[in-house]
């Protein structure tokens, strides 16, 4: 997901002016540490956590970086990814 993220410039000479920078937000993903409560999933506003092999999984085509999969894990498996 690319955000427009509006930002005045720090320096004197672009006091005036404002511009546009993009930001590239990575989705969550889930570590080996999981241990496979459902919790997250659960507790997931868009439904893009799923049931993987070894671990719950992250689409991170649909993640919207809320975090609440991170804040609901019992052991902090989610976390935001790199």
């Amino acid at each position: 997901m690319i955000l427009r993220i509006k930002k005045e410039a720090a320096k004197a000479r672009f006091q005036n002016m404002k511009f546009f920078t993009e930001v590239r937000i990575m989705a969550y993903v889930i570590s080996d540490d999981c241990i496979m409560c459902g919790a997250c999933a659960a507790e997931c506003p868009v439904g893009a956590i799923s049931e993987g092999e070894t671990k719950y999984q992250i689409d991170p085509d649909v993640c919207v970086e809320c975090g609440a999969c991170e804040a609901t894990c019992p052991v902090g498996a989610p976390h935001p990814g790199e």
